[in-house]
């Protein structure tokens, strides 16, 4: 069995990819809510202005033409890329004179910020405005791992544009100036957003699963039966183990801990009397089909063909914020529980009986006490 010291980057999608499977999918993706407050805090750091303010106002779709009538005659188009979206070009327009008027507001100065007025200056603070933006969304995080960049030099004609668009506006406000921008998204930009956080779980929010409970078992050995071996097990019978991570000779025991056919941690028991588990490494496992929690007062019906077989040792209760901060070196309670007072064997999820592990010659199983 392979374990490391450290989290893989594969053990770390594992887990992030469970956690997002305990969120309750509706039909549809949409985005996280909008960061809106911690914007604001930005922008009166960098400027140092309390007066500040946004407003995002969804458009609905609009042509070609009817992004750009609301803009006047003189006008910017920047076409940005999100990455990494398969399809990720959309478009930035505002005007020239909501561009000079915001200027004056970003220098605190309408003297200094004349020398932009010329067509040829004013860019310098477009693509000013352009990178900042850029910057506010990798440092808002509002969509981790989404990022933008500009792509190629404005245009002052909206000869760019075809088709229809998604269109959002945007108000900013500094110290009484505003700037009015329109974001202009492709349906196949929405389309690859949609995938994107689909694929990638990024409308799943972590923190609000904190106090959900989870199921942990404490599990040191397994076996694959097959349905007619186990329909003869009785008491007294003996289950060779495939597996088994206890010594019955020493009582020094390794064990499993695991949720839902996940095996997250490797650890071993303190000692025979303590109960405390000690974690010491990440299994570096295929992970196994999740099998679904039976209510230990049902009986498990044995699958066709084969069925694994779980020696447990102790079931222990914690939340998902609980289980965040487990690592190796982290010790469990499990209430005086060792696998030399006996084992719960568990079958598809559910108790279907006790018993002890022992050695028969070279080899471990489980002698089985109830079923």
């Amino acid at each position: 069995m392979a374990v490391a010291a450290e989290p893989s980057a594969s053990w770390l999608k594992s887990r992030n990819d469970f956690l997002s499977s305990l969120v309750k999918t509706e039909e549809g993706v949409s985005l996280p809510p909008f960061p809106k407050e911690l914007c604001l805090q930005k922008l009166r750091e960098k400027f140092r202005l309390e007066d500040t303010s946004l407003t995002i106002q969804p458009c609905g779709s609009l042509s070609a033409a009817q992004a750009v009538q609301d803009f006047g005659t003189h006008f910017l188009v920047q076409s940005f890329v999100a990455q990494p979206l398969e399809s990720g070009n959309f478009f930035f327009v505002t005007s020239e004179a909501d561009l000079q008027s915001f200027m004056v507001a970003v220098f605190n100065d309408s003297s200094l910020a004349s020398y932009f007025y010329e067509k040829d200056k004013l860019l310098g603070f477009h693509y000013y405005f352009c990178a900042e933006l850029c910057k506010f969304l990798q440092e808002l995080a509002w969509i981790p791992s989404l990022s933008a960049r500009v792509v190629g030099d404005a245009r002052f004609s909206s000869k760019d544009l075809q088709g229809s668009y998604q269109a959002v506006d945007v108000t900013c406000g500094l110290d009484g100036k505003y700037m009015r921008f329109r974001l202009l998204f492709p349906e196949a930009v929405c389309d690859s957003c949609k995938r994107f956080l689909s694929e990638s779980n990024q409308n799943f929010d972590i923190h609000q699963l904190g106090p959900t409970p989870l199921a942990m078992s404490v599990e040191i050995g397994y076996c694959q039966l097959t349905q007619d071996e186990w329909q003869q097990v009785v008491h007294g019978s003996f289950i060779l183990l495939d597996s088994c991570l206890y010594d019955p000779d020493t009582e020094e025991s390794g064990g499993m801990l695991t949720i839902q056919g996940h095996q997250f941690f490797g650890g071993r028991f303190m000692d025979t009397t303590s109960g405390e588990f000690k974690i010491t490494s990440y299994p570096n496992l295929q992970q196994e089909e999740p099998v679904e929690e039976t209510s230990e007062s049902l009986p498990a019906a044995p699958l066709p063909g084969n069925c694994k077989l779980v020696a447990e040792v102790s079931r222990y209760s914690l939340t998902v914020e609980e289980f965040l901060k487990l690592s190796q070196g982290s010790i469990l309670n499990l209430n005086g529980v060792h696998p030399s007072r006996g084992v719960d064997l568990i079958l598809n999820g559910a108790k279907v009986g006790r018993g002890e592990i022992v050695s028969l010659g070279d080899v471990l199983g489980i002698r089985v006490l109830e079923v």
